[in-house]
Parts: structure tokens; sequence; C-alpha cells
């Protein structure tokens, strides 16, 4: 997702959470983060449980790309 960053960042937020999913397997429940990473990506003037897309499997880079084209379609500018 770092190497993502630069080409997404005039059309979406990022906002990243680095946590130890063993030590914290509380937090990963709140988070409805059932695999670490975790991505998710609220819809606009949604809240925290209301994703447009959750992804809880790693991604490669193009598979995270192709969501965010598919997030910046729908919803960006």
């Amino acid at each position: 997702m770092h190497r993502l960053r630069p080409e997404y960042q005039d059309r979406a937020n990022f906002g990243i959470l680095d946590y130890d999913i063993g030590e914290r397997r509380d937090f990963a429940g709140e988070m409805g983060a059932a695999w670490h990473p975790a991505f998710t990506v609220p819809s606009p003037n949604s809240g925290p449980e209301d994703a447009a897309h959750r992804k809880f499997e790693p991604l490669n880079e193009g598979s995270l790309s192709e969501v965010f084209d598919e997030l910046v379609a729908k919803y960006g500018q």
C-alpha cells in the first residue's frame, strides 16, 4: 500500500493503523479485522462500520490498485 499512496493520495485519504494482532486480538475484533493486514475503505460520509470495500487477506500491489481504481471511479472526483 505504501508504494501506491503517491499515485492515489490526491484522490483518497489514507490512514494506517499498525498493531500486533497477536497481542491485540480484542482490538482487531472491535475493528472487524480477522486477518493482518486488513484493508477497509469507508465510503464518503460514513462511519467506521460502513466500509465500501473490505479486503482482509494480504493483497498484491496490482490487486490493491484495482480496488483503489474501482473506488475512485465510484466515489472519486
